[in-house]
């Protein structure tokens, strides 16, 4: 993982601590995932985006963002809900990754060329 209990609270985080460890494990593979393992070797100057990105991860997942094709909104009378198609909850993510990964090193680029 990249961040600590103790870092995430600084941040601001207020979920318990196995909470963070079940979504911090979770967070840390979608960086290792979407940097291609390039995290895991990133240069010093990359730690606290590396920890702000995965502690800001571990608050969106624990409030159930980037679920696949999940409800957006429902209402009861007259039942109506309306859904989230699988493409948004992918650039929200790619978009939250970009925002952190990206400046001074950009994590997400493979070969010269971005993946975001």
């Amino acid at each position: 993982m990249y961040s600590t209990y103790a870092e995430y609270q600084a941040r601001g985080g207020t979920l318990p601590e196995p909470d963070y460890r079940k979504h911090g494990t979770r967070a840390s593979y979608i960086i290792d995932h979407h940097t291609m393992g390039r995290a895991r070797d990133a240069p010093a100057c990359m730690a606290d985006a590396l920890c702000d990105c995965e502690c800001a991860l571990i608050d969106a997942l624990a409030e159930g963002h980037f679920a696949r094709d999940g409800v957006q909104s429902f209402t009861n009378d007259g039942y109506s809900e309306t859904r989230a198609t699988a493409a948004q909850p992918r650039a929200a993510l790619r978009g939250l990754l970009a925002e952190y990964l990206t400046v001074p090193v950009n994590l997400l680029a493979f070969a010269g060329r971005a993946v975001v």
